[in-house]
């Protein structure tokens, strides 16, 4: 979406995409839910191409993309992924577990982490990484290790749902049927109400602090008081 809010095509190859990240310089990253363990790199709207399942290791300095919810809470695979697709420029990271790459189905459906969360989110080593639980209704807070696999999760919010995102004062925004936001001590704070159910929030604009909100048949915005983390 554009300076003008209109919407363009930035590709139609068929990818069955069902998450997305994007590096510093502008590469997609595309989760795809076709095969067995298929992510795509799309760079300033060329062809898409596979990209290789590489081996776990330490790489300080880089963004790890992680999914922020589940119908259920994964720990095993989000403690320990066992590969890392990197994206085209090298700089973004997204760690997934032997479910992802082995096609893992339940109840008819794949059902690894990164099919089944409503969006993906930047874990940064030395700060803490939130997820979702939407069967439990609660939302989990992990520490990020520097292969950006998580460890150490702890509730941090009896609410969960779809999706979650973070302020630069650590405010945690949950979208569960309205947008609950809670500061860093997990104490609701703030609600703000949306016309339909959210899926999913990501901080964007140009200062960062415009909170878009993709819900069930339209895309919301919000300005917020402090700029995504």
């Amino acid at each position: 979406m554009d300076s003008q809010r209109r919407l363009s095509t930035v590709n139609d190859f068929p990818m069955d995409p069902v998450n997305l990240a994007v590096d510093e310089t502008g590469n997609l990253v595309v989760v795809s839910y076709a095969g067995k363990g298929i992510v795509y790199s799309v760079q300033h709207g060329g062809v898409p191409e596979p990209m290789k399942a590489e081996a776990v290791t330490s790489k300080p300095g880089k963004k790890f993309f992680v999914p922020v919810s589940d119908w259920r809470l994964n720990r095993e695979s989000l403690a320990h992924p066992a590969a890392h697709f990197v994206s085209p420029d090298g700089t973004t990271i997204l760690p997934a577990g032997a479910d992802f790459l082995n096609g893992a189905m339940s109840w008819g459906v794949k059902s690894s982490p990164q099919i089944r969360s409503f969006g993906l989110s930047a874990a940064v080593p030395g700060q803490a990484f939130y997820v979702s639980d939407e069967s439990e209704l609660t939302t989990w807070a992990a520490d990020v290790n520097s292969d950006g696999s998580l460890r150490d999760f702890r509730l941090f919010a009896d609410e969960g749902g779809e999706g979650v995102a973070v302020d630069s004062a650590g405010n945690v925004y949950i979208a569960a049927g309205q947008i609950y936001v809670y500061n860093a001590a997990g104490k609701l704070i703030d609600t703000i109400e949306v016309p339909e159910r959210p899926l999913q929030l990501v901080f964007g604009g140009a200062d960062r602090r415009t909170l878009f909100i993709p819900a069930r048949t339209s895309l919301y915005s919000v300005r917020t008081r402090n700029p995504g983390r």
